[in-house]
């Protein structure tokens, strides 16, 4: 893996936040700022796949259209167990591929359906339910029926950082900034898979946690993210156990 994909999993951090674009303001000039509260804000949907797992590229596929919807913060996240599968191909290891991402999908399993056993593509919609990657009417229902009301993130570029404000919500949670490739394109030359080309979106490269965020809300930093590269709040319950808010940064 070479240092230019940073791909990286930090058991530390500062105390910082990632957000997400507010409502559009119509009038012309600039608008105060208001306080954060609930909004509609969006609903965070997590693919789970592997570009040595012949089942994915269909949902690999679908991805980028559920990347563009507005009302959704996408996040692509490679697991590692392919990585030893061999075929008449050889084996592919996964370049995007990183253990913790596996854990995290093994607690979302344990969590929803209540099983240690974890496949692959697998779509978790808001950390509370689970469907195949590539079904895409289903992950929209999904979506659909998610809870909306949430904590506004208002978020806004200082400098070489990122400053959110997040409202209050009834149980508070734990943030943490998660950054990822807004387009990666991969030709895969062996395995199970050799011969295909991933074309994908919001390939997470890397989760940092960023602290504790109360009831009452929170203001919160966090660095710009690299050239070509975005990154996206994910504030959720302790153990995965459910999405408090969920925002991308601003562009």
């Amino acid at each position: 893996m070479g240092d230019n994909r940073r791909i990286w999993v930090r058991l530390h951090g500062k105390s910082a936040a990632a957000g997400v674009f507010l409502a559009a303001v119509l009038c012309a000039g600039p608008a105060p700022a208001q306080e954060p509260g609930k909004t509609g804000s969006p609903v965070l949907v997590e693919l789970f796949l592997s570009q040595a797992c012949n089942m994915c590229p269909p949902a690999a596929a679908l991805f980028p259209k559920i990347a563009a919807r507005d009302d959704v913060v996408a996040l692509s996240w490679h697991v590692d167990y392919w990585n030893m599968t061999t075929s008449e191909n050889g084996r592919w290891v996964d370049p995007y591929s990183e253990a913790a991402y596996t854990k995290r999908q093994k607690r979302y399993n344990m969590n929803i359906r209540h099983r240690s056993s974890i496949y692959t593509p697998q779509v978790i919609v808001d950390g509370a339910a689970q469907t195949v990657g590539a079904d895409e009417n289903k992950i929209s229902e999904l979506i659909a029926s998610a809870p909306k009301d949430r904590p506004a993130v208002k978020a806004r570029l200082n400098g070489g950082e990122v400053t959110f404000e997040i409202g209050e919500s009834e149980a508070g949670g734990n943030a943490y900034l998660v950054t990822f490739k807004k387009k990666a394109v991969t030709d895969v030359t062996s395995g199970k898979n050799a011969g295909k080309t991933f074309d994908e979106a919001h390939v997470v490269t890397g989760m940092e946690p960023l602290g504790l965020v109360r009831r009452r809300g929170a203001a919160l930093t966090a660095p710009v993210p690299a050239e070509g590269e975005g990154c996206a709040l994910i504030v959720e319950e302790p153990g995965q156990k459910g999405v408090v808010a969920a925002a991308y940064c601003p562009a």
